[in-house]
This record gives structure tokens, sequence and C-alpha cells, in this order.
């Protein structure tokens, strides 16, 4: 579900801000997007659901979703068209509607997204230092998104296209913050980015929502255009890549690795932050912000009694001024459990409650779906 998965991923960059990476806002509506296949039974194509989130960026809150699901065309997979609203108790709100299709027998792909709200965002700074020394300002963040993205099969399970990003943000703090890195400049705080460039994925997976096998990789190019109206000139690639293996009749090895690079002249939100689209779990998403980062985790997962389940994982990663400084890193390691619950026998798809502990910190997340 590409598309669910794009507005879903604007709930949790209001967590974390857009300021602290529209990405993030695709990473809990990319949950609940996957979670309304909970609901839907043979010849049932419209269901509205609400799906509880809590992490310690977003807060604790609610996201409310109205999914159809349709197939015009015949296509191995169905059209889907939506809206959501996502509330929380950090005072994030956010509301967009998003549609997914597919022509020429799945071989070309079409997704769309808008939405608009107010995130509320702890905003520390850029580099290490700014993250260790964990002093933030609040940053209250006007934003409105849109992101359309387009892509063909090239060869069987690969797909490569074009997305473009317009992302408008108004951003306002503490006049007076303790350091003086904590002021936005001017310059950024109403300011927009206007986002075009190259997007490929690979996926084998068995099941997109709980994988037991198979590979999923992916990555993006985007550059922020002067011509179409963005104010930085910046680009920004991001790659993950996750791999899944049985190993017992009931557990299954899952490992993730992502990195990011942003050029030098990107604005404080157009940054790679670590933590981001659960990359990692433990840390605040925008404490760690850089012009790079990287992680890497494992995970084991086992199918316990009946609907229950549970999981172990940890990883490691760090943020650097840049990837030809990667070795400068500041390394953050973070580790954790959870427990998993299984809400329909008839679909293959969890509630997760994990907790994770990081450096000098920790986080409870609640959400529908597996992190990677």
């Amino acid at each position: 579900m590409p598309v669910l998965a794009a507005f879903c991923s604007a709930a949790s960059a209001s967590a974390a801000g857009p300021g602290d990476d529209v990405s993030e806002i695709e990473e809990q509506i990319e949950a609940a997007a996957k979670a309304t296949d909970i609901a839907i039974t043979p010849g049932r194509d419209i269901l509205a659901v609400p799906l509880p989130i809590t992490s310690p960026s977003l807060g604790t809150g609610l996201v409310a979703a109205g999914v159809a699901f349709y197939n015009p065309n015949g296509a191995p997979s169905p059209w889907i068209s939506g809206g959501a609203v996502m509330k929380t108790s950090n005072g994030n709100w956010l509301v967009g509607g998003f549609h997914s299709m597919s022509l020429d027998d799945d071989r070309i792909r079409l997704n769309g997204l808008v939405a608009t709200g107010k995130i509320v965002a702890d905003y520390y700074g850029i580099g290490a230092q700014a993250g260790d020394r964990n002093v933030s300002t609040e940053l209250d963040q006007r934003m409105t998104v849109i992101r359309l993205q387009a892509q063909t099969r090239l060869a069987n399970r690969t797909y490569l296209g074009a997305r473009l990003m317009y992302l408008d943000i108004d951003a306002s703090g503490d006049a007076e913050p303790e350091y003086p890195d904590l002021v936005v400049p001017d310059r950024m705080a109403d300011s927009r980015l206007v986002q075009l460039g190259p997007v490929v994925t690979y996926d084998s997976r068995d099941d997109s929502l709980n994988p037991g096998s198979g590979l999923y990789a992916h990555a993006e190019w985007l550059f922020d255009l002067k011509a179409l109206g963005g104010d930085f000139g910046s680009n920004r690639l991001t790659a993950g890549v996750s791999y899944y293996r049985p190993v017992a009749e009931r557990s299954v090895l899952a490992f993730h690795a992502g990195i990011c690079a942003a050029s030098s002249n990107a604005p404080f939100y157009g940054l790679c932050l670590y933590g981001q689209n659960n990359d990692l779990r433990g840390y605040k998403t925008g404490r760690y912000r850089d012009r790079a980062s990287w992680a890497m985790q494992g995970e084991l997962r086992r199918r316990l009694k009946g609907r229950l389940g549970a999981v172990v994982f940890a990883g490691v990663g760090g943020i650097a001024p840049s990837l030809s400084r990667i070795d400068d890193s500041r390394f953050l390691p973070a580790a954790g459990a959870g427990l998993r619950f299984q809400p329909s026998r008839d679909t293959n798809i969890n509630v997760r409650l994990d907790f994770a502990v990081g450096r000098d910190s920790s986080g409870l997340y609640l959400g529908i779906a597996e992190a990677f």
C-alpha cells in the first residue's frame, strides 16, 4: 500500500515535526494504513478504523482513518483511496488524503498524498554535541505537504520512477533560548522545499505486513529545485535494506540497515534525523540530526501461544557531519524488547508494544505492524 504508507508517514513526522523530516511523517500512518487490513472481510471494500499510537516523539494519541479499496481494472493490487486525521497529547494534529493505483497489470504504480497540520517538536540543534547536551527549544510548526510518485517495473520485483515532494513550513519558537544555535534562522522559519528525484525499490518479501522471508530495498535521491519554487537548492539521499529469514517454525530473524546524506545547504528540517523511520528505537526523532546518519539493527521475532508473540532487538548507528566523515560518527546504540498481539486470525498483522533503551534515553512505542 504505497500511498497509505505515504500518508501514514505524515503522522510520524509530525511527532518529530516536518522540521524533523517529512519522511518521519510517513512512519506511523504507514503502519496505520497497513492496519486497515485488519477489518477487511470478503465483499467489504470500505472501512473506518481508529488506531492508537504512542512514541517518544509523537506522544500518545489517535489516528482515525477511512479507506476505500476497489479494483476497476482487475489489477493484481487494489486501488486505495482514503483520508486520515491524527491528534496527539503533544499538541500535534494532522489531516490529509491519499490515493494509490496501478496500471497495465501492475507494471505502472502511481500514488499521491496531501496533508496539512501543526507539529509541535523539540529542536536540539545540529550535530552530536547538540544532542548530547539534551537541551531543546519547542518549535511550533505549521506545514503543508504534497507528495506525488510514479514508478514502472524494470524487472521482476524491481521498480524505478520519480518522486515530487512539496513541503511548506512556518516555524516559530522561543525568541531567547538557552543556546544561540537553538534559534531557527529567519530564512528557514518560513520556507519551502520543492523536491524532485529518482526512486527505486526492490521487494521479494513473502508478506509486506509481517514478512517471514525475503528482502526489501529502496533508495531516494531528491533535489530541491529553485526553478519550481524551492528556497535552498539542496539535495538529500536516503537508502535502506531489510532482510528476513525464518530460523524455526515460529521464529524469524529480521535485519535492517539504513543510511542518509544531506547537502551542506539543506535546512534544519531537511537534514538526516537519527531514529527516523524506525532505523533505531530508543531515541526521540530529531534529538540527533546532522548531514549524515546510518543505522543497523537485528530483531528476533517469536510467535508464542495463540495470538501472542514477542521480540528482542538491538542495533547501533550514528550521525556525522557528512558521509565522507562517517568515521567521525557519534555512536548511538539501542536495544529493547516487545510484545505482539494479532487482533484477527484472518490477517497476518500485529499490534506492537515495544520498550527500547538508547544512550541516555528510552522510549515506549505502541503501533500497528512491525517496526521494519
